[in-house]
């Protein structure tokens, strides 16, 4: 049996897959610790899995950006600065306290989020195996999306999304760079070497393969798992169930790792008010209901809620396409309305919409109209709905959780093999 240290990014989408990951293979009989803030710490040990804390003397970089500056420019300019820093700090403080840390605690073997930049260097000082977990569309696939529904950008929003999309097996610009000064204060070579001089012994995303694009070739060590859910890892959530009123139900979310556009549930109210459906929102757990008065009709509004029973319940989901959300979706066989804004989303957005499940509206200039045009459609045409169902047999099917742990397992055994 063996002992799994995790790096995992903080937010939920990262961090729920790899807390049932790491409970599936607890389950198998190993162990398995988690380095991060101490932030984490309840969250993780309230699922039985171990903890060890990162902390550091420096304080985090502030944030800039907020200043008065007089040109938009100037602010953006400072904002990608501010967001540099930030990432280059939690960098270096993992590759100064982990490497010891995991040392003092007879790691084996890392298992590593796959924008934990500083994963690869940490095994590569101690030796160990490690391998890379994608809990959305792996970042070497590409997450662009078709012109229809991705957001314009500007120069400056392009040059930050080149400059944060950046992850373990695609690291690029300004951080690459101080990543690569760090690596050789240690003896190591650059970054870009990795790959061939001490490489992960496998790459699992919990993208379903029913789900990604045709591809003629995948590296050896690549694996689609499928959906990482555990639904014993959700917290009990109240709910007003007595206000479901049996009307056809709309879902609408956008997530938690960013603050939602408050208009778009304004425009998604007024379109579900229309057409006389039942709609009920999540905001992420990051506003209270009270931000959203106004509403038309009499939709329901909570900070969080218990996504997977609501899904159960919902007929048409409406969401940003976080991968997270779409995966539970397509679990229960639900057409969805995607509006994707940012990161992956438009990426996952492009493969719902050619599986037949999902329709892709962009973000921005949408209207009500359009909306209602969209739910019109899904529960006009009867096709939507036996996609969903078709996709929710594969992704059901795919067995992600055991599928991952296996080829863990095996990837190890064969590593100790060649040894």
């Amino acid at each position: 049996m063996s002992h799994f240290g995790v790096l995992s990014y903080k937010g939920a989408g990262h961090l729920n897959p790899l807390i049932a990951l790491a409970r599936e293979l607890v389950a198998r009989g190993h162990r398995v610790t988690f380095f991060q803030t101490a932030e984490l710490e309840e969250h993780v040990r309230l699922h039985g899995l171990e903890f060890c804390s990162i902390t550091s003397s420096a304080a985090r970089p502030a944030t800039s950006s907020r200043l008065a500056y007089r040109w938009k420019f100037m602010q953006e300019i400072v904002a990608l600065r501010d967001g540099i820093d930030r990432i280059v700090f939690d960098m270096e403080l993992f590759l100064r306290q982990v490497p010891p840390a995991m040392a003092g605690r007879g790691i084996d073997a890392i298992i590593m989020d796959e924008i934990a930049l500083a994963g690869p260097t940490v095994a590569e000082i101690l030796r160990l195996p490690y391998v890379v977990i994608s809990t959305s569309v792996p970042h070497n696939f590409g997450w662009d999306g078709p012109r229809s529904i991705a957001s314009r950008e500007t120069l400056i929003e392009r040059v930050q999304r080149e400059c944060h999309q950046v992850s373990v097996l695609r690291m690029r610009g300004p951080v690459r760079r101080r990543l690569d000064a760090l690596r050789r204060t240690v003896g190591l070579g650059p970054i870009g070497q990795v790959k061939r001089k001490f490489p992960e012994l496998a790459h699992i995303t919990q993208l379903p393969q029913c789900l990604d694009l045709p591809r003629t070739t995948l590296p050896y060590n690549f694996h689609y798992a499928g959906p990482l859910v555990d639904e014993a890892t959700r917290p009990a959530m109240d709910f007003p169930w007595g206000r479901l009123d049996g009307r056809t139900m709309v879902y609408a979310t956008f997530g938690t790792s960013r603050r939602s556009d408050l208009a778009l549930f304004h425009l998604i109210a007024e379109a579900c008010n229309e057409l006389c459906l039942q709609l009920v929102i999540s905001l992420g757990g990051r506003r209270g209901p009270e931000s959203l008065h106004g509403l038309p009709g009499d939709a329901i509004v909570v900070k969080a809620l218990p996504q997977l029973e609501i899904l159960k319940r919902a007929d048409i989901v409406i969401s940003h396409g976080g991968l997270n959300t779409a995966l539970e979706t397509l679990r229960e066989g639900k057409p969805t309305i995607v509006i994707p804004r940012a990161f992956d989303q438009p990426a996952v957005a492009a493969r719902l919409e050619r599986c037949g499940v999902a329709l892709a509206l962009p973000a921005k200039d949408l209207s009500a109209g359009a909306i209602r045009t969209a739910l019109h459609t899904l529960l006009g045409q009867p096709g939507y709905r036996d996609a969903a169902m078709r996709m929710k047999a594969a992704v059901c099917a795919s067995d992600g959780l055991a599928h991952a742990a296996d080829v863990i397992e095996l990837s190890l055994r064969r590593q100790g093999t060649r040894s």
